[in-house]
C-alpha cells in the first residue's frame, strides 16, 4: 500500500527516500473504557445457582463453550490474540487537503482506513474536567458498543446504530467522558440541541458553564475547553451570518476538537450537511443513528466520511430484554370521501401523508 503512487502523492514528504519519513513504533493494545458496573443480584445470577440435579457447574461450562452471541465469540478470540502482545505500527504524515483522496484510494485497494485517536497521549489539547456520575450505569449493549470504539486503547471513528429509545445519547455522553477532550455535538434541530444539553447535565459531572449552544435562538459564549452543541444547518450555512454567529463560527473553526458526535448521522451524506466535515476538524468522529438507511445510494459514503459501522444492536433482542418498548403494528383501513380522494391524488407523495393523517375518519378512529 505504501508503494502505491496515489498514496505517495498524499504523503507530506514524498520526495524523501522510502523509510525516511516513516515512524515505526510498538503499541500495546488495552482497553481504556472505564464504566460503572451495575450491582449483581446473587439470587438471579445463573452462574451461582444450580438446577434441581445440582449440575450448575456443568451448565456453566456449556455456556462458556457455546457463545450466545457470535460477536462476543469474536471479541473473545481478539482478546486472546492481543493479550500480552505488542504490535508494530508504521506511521507517516499526510497532507490535510488529500485525506479524502487517500481514504477513497485505500477503499479501492481493499485496505479501508480506520481513523483512531490516541487521546491518552495527546498533551497538546487540554483535558476536560468531566466524568460519568457514580449513579450512571450503562446497559450491556451500550457498554458493548463503546468497547468496539475503545477496545484497543484508542478512540475509533465510526458509526453506532441503536434503535429509538435505546439510549444513543448516553453512549455519546460516555464517549465524551472517556476521551475528555473538546467535544462538538451536531444535531438535526434546536430541540435536539436542548435534549443533548440536558442529557450531559443528567449523566455526567460537567459544569453547566462548559456547555455552549450554537443555534439560531441560543448562542452561548464559549469558555476555554468546552462542549459545544449545534445543528448541521448552522455549521454548514454558506450565506451571510450575523456578527454574533460569525464570531462563534470562527471560534469553532479555530478549535482542535478531540471528539465530534454526529446525531442522526444518516443525514451527513446530503450535499448540504456534508460540508460540515470540511468546515470543522476533529480527531475522532462518532456517528449515532437508529436508521442507517437512505433512499439514495449515498449511505455507503459514510465509510470514508465518518468510518465503518462499529456496532448495530438487534431491536428484537432489546425488546425481548425489556430495554425498549414492544411494538405492535396493526393495519386499519379508513374510508375516504370522493372529494378528499380526488384532492389526494393530485398531491405529491410527501403531502399525501399529511393529508391522509388529517382525514375526519382517521382522527375519529384515533380518538
Amino acid at each position: 500500500m505504501l508503494k502505491d503512487p496515489e498514496i505517495q502523492k498524499c504523503r507530506l514528504r514524498p520526495e524523501i527516500s522510502e523509510g525516511d519519513d516513516l515512524l515505526i513504533s510498538s503499541v500495546k493494545t488495552e482497553s481504556t473504557l472505564k464504566l460503572n458496573k451495575a450491582p449483581v443480584d446473587a439470587s438471579k445470577d445463573p452462574s451461582t445457582s444450580a438446577g434441581p440435579g445440582g449440575d450448575g457447574e456443568e451448565e456453566k461450562k456449556e455456556e462458556e463453550n457455546v457463545p450466545s452471541d457470535i460477536f462476543a465469540y469474536y471479541e473473545k478470540i481478539d482478546k486472546e490474540d492481543e493479550e500480552g502482545e505488542e504490535k508494530e505500527t508504521v506511521s507517516f504524515e499526510v497532507k490535510q487537503e488529500n485525506i479524502e483522496i487517500l481514504q477513497k484510494r485505500c477503499i479501492e485497494l481493499e485496505y479501508p482506513l480506520l481513523a483512531e485517536y490516541d487521546f491518552r497521549n495527546d498533551t497538546h489539547n487540554p483535558d476536560l474536567n468531566i466524568d460519568l456520575k457514580p449513579t450512571t450505569v450503562l446497559r450491556p449493549y451500550q457498554e458493548k458498543s463503546l468497547r468496539k470504539m475503545f477496545g484497543n486503547g484508542r478512540a475509533r471513528s465510526g458509526v453506532i446504530v441503536l434503535p429509538c429509545g435505546a439510549g444513543k445519547t448516553l453512549v455519546g455522553v460516555t464517549a465524551a467522558c472517556t476521551v475528555r477532550k473538546r467535544c462538538l455535538v451536531l444535531c438535526t434541530s434546536g430541540v435536539a440541541v436542548e435534549q443533548w444539553r440536558s442529557q450531559f447535565k443528567l449523566w455526567s459531572t460537567v459544569d453547566e458553564s462548559m456547555i455552549c449552544r450554537f443555534t439560531s435562538d441560543a448562542k452561548d459564549k464559549p469558555k476555554g475547553a468546552s462542549i459545544c452543541i449545534s445543528t448541521y444547518s448552522m455549521v454548514a450555512h454558506t450565506t451571510k451570518r450575523s456578527w454574533e454567529a460569525d464570531q462563534v463560527m470562527q471560534w469553532l473553526q479555530k478549535q482542535e476538537w478531540g471528539l465530534m458526535l454526529l446525531d442522526e448521522v444518516h443525514t451527513i451524506p446530503a450535499k448540504q450537511f456534508r460540508r460540515v466535515l470540511t468546515v470543522v476538524q476533529a480527531h475522532c468522529k462518532l456517528g449515532l443513528t437508529a436508521t442507517l438507511v437512505r433512499e439514495d445510494d449515498k449511505i455507503a459514503d459514510l465509510n470514508f466520511l465518518i468510518g465503518p459501522k462499529l456496532y448495530e444492536a438487534n431491536w428484537l433482542e432489546l425488546s425481548h430484554g425489556g430495554f425498549i418498548a414492544r411494538v405492535q403494528c396493526a393495519e386499519v383501513w379508513c374510508p375516504m370521501t370522493p372529494e378528499f380522494y380526488r384532492e389526494y391524488l393530485n398531491l405529491t407523495s410527501r403531502k399525501r401523508l399529511v393529508r391522509i393523517l388529517n382525514t375526519s375518519h382517521h382522527l375519529t378512529l384515533c380518538h
